[in-house]
């Protein structure tokens, strides 16, 4: 994964006049939808790491109040780095 340049929306506005964009930062947990987008890993894929048990439950993936499965970023990016 690249790393995007960051810039500072006023640089932005003077580059591009009339266009506004939006720096967004996940927050710790985040829903299936995003892993795809912030890490590239498919549903199917995320699927059996939590299944086959490759991701704990409460460390990288819980259920949340609205029984929604939910991901902790933070820990998928250590696991990703090979950190335990």
């Amino acid at each position: 994964m690249t790393k995007q340049q960051v810039k500072s929306i006023d640089t932005i506005n003077d580059e591009q006049p009339g266009k506004l964009q939006f720096l967004i930062t996940p927050s710790t947990w985040i829903r299936k939808e995003l892993l795809f987008p912030v890490f590239g890993l498919s549903t199917e894929a995320v699927r059996k790491y939590r299944d086959r048990g490759i991701w704990l439950e409460e460390k990288q993936w819980r259920t949340d109040p609205a029984n929604v499965i939910v991901y902790n970023r933070v820990e998928i990016e250590k696991w990703m780095a090979g950190h335990p």
